[in-house]
């Protein structure tokens, strides 16, 4: 064998080592990139979640599917800090400002954020360490402005005030952590917002400009002032006070009177107006009561004079009888006055007489009472 057939295998063996190595080389990579897909899984599945300012809101990772967990981390923002976290049987909170007090972890790994703001929308990340390696599962939060729900259930409150003059709507007792929020109208519009916690207010002209340069909000209680009301402002005013307790309502209804007038000459022109009211009722009752009274006496009368004018008629009606029964008798008379000279008709005639003055007795009768 020549020295050039040896320098050519000794090549070959070089190449075939090189060659093996890398082999080994890419099936390492190979399956530590398997073994990253199937224990890191970590995917780019984001789950969206919205939430009303003021309420709560429960992000579970669900971690039914992971078995032996040792530590699990909540993360937020872009920058990714931790604001809670598993570590064993051990629940740990970070002193993050915008979540003080807001956060509740249980032993399922479910993170609640009370009392939400705007501030809290976001991305959360729960970073999950188990036996078989680390998984990733993500929630993107939106917190929007949250509108009157619920407000019917609360207690109304008339507040009445002359035009001109400042208005205070007051809240109950706070507890410092509260976003407070008033809206207008029946509609709901979105007039100011307080965060008490935060220290900072809003005011919203674009959505009233009726309202504009107007209004104040007491920077420890939250309470509602309008300046210079005008009879414009006239309506219902409904506050939402969300705390890390609870969430609560109140609402207000405001009547601006004119000058001149104060509520309370109000209060007693309508008083008066009542009294007036009821008294010509009243009057208009008796009236009519005696009316009444009258006309049922004068009905009676009326009775009483129709059965009278019934008797009258009906004596006249007999009297015509007896004149008719006295116009033929003396028809009779004339007609046998010829023979008067003989003596039966004198007789006749006598027995007439006699019935004609008894008929006369009768009409006497009837015509006294009547006179």
């Amino acid at each position: 064998m020549s020295i050039n057939d040896n320098k050519t295998i000794h090549r070959n063996q070089i190449f075939f080592g090189i060659f093996n190595i890398m082999k080994s080389t890419l099936e390492i990579v190979l399956f530590l990139l398997i073994m990253c897909g199937v224990f890191c899984a970590e995917t780019d599945e984001v789950k969206s979640v919205s939430v009303m300012e003021g309420d709560a809101v429960t992000l579970n990772p669900d971690l039914t599917q992971i078995k032996g967990i040792v530590l699990l981390l909540w993360r937020f923002g872009d920058k990714g800090s931790t604001v809670a976290q598993i570590d064993g049987n051990e629940i740990l909170y970070e002193d993050d400002e915008i979540f003080i007090d807001r956060l509740q972890l249980d032993q399922s790994g479910s993170l609640t954020i009370k009392n939400t703001r705007t501030k809290h929308t976001g991305l959360y990340e729960a970073e999950i360490s188990h036996n078989n390696g680390t998984s990733y599962i993500k929630f993107s939060v939106t917190v929007y402005e949250s509108p009157p729900e619920d407000s019917y259930r609360a207690e109304m409150k008339s507040v009445p005030v002359t035009e001109g003059d400042p208005v205070a709507l007051r809240v109950p007792q706070l507890y410092g952590d509260e976003l407070i929020v008033w809206r207008f109208g029946d509609e709901g519009k979105l007039i100011a917002k307080h965060d008490i916690e935060a220290k900072s207010s809003s005011f919203y002209d674009e959505t009233d400009e009726r309202f504009r340069n107007r209004l104040e909000l007491d920077p420890q209680t939250g309470s509602l002032i309008i300046t210079n009301t005008k009879s414009t402002d006239s309506g219902l005013y409904i506050v939402k006070i969300s705390s890390n307790k609870q969430t609560s309502y109140q609402k207000y209804f405001v009547t601006i009177s004119v000058p001149g007038l104060s509520p309370a000459a109000v209060a007693g022109i309508v008083v008066v107006l009542l009294v007036i009211a009821a008294a010509a009722a009243a009057a208009g009752v008796l009236f009519y009561r005696r009316r009444t009274s009258e006309l049922k006496h004068q009905k009676s009368k009326i009775s009483e004079c129709h059965n009278e004018t019934s008797e009258i008629s009906e004596k006249l009606k007999r009297m015509s009888e007896i004149s008719e029964e006295l116009k033929q008798m003396t028809e009779d008379c004339e007609k046998e006055l010829p023979e008067i000279s003989e003596h039966h008709q004198t007789l006749k005639i006598s027995e007439r007489l006699k019935q004609m003055l008894k008929i006369s007795e009768q009409l006497k009768q009837i015509l006294d009472p009547v006179q």
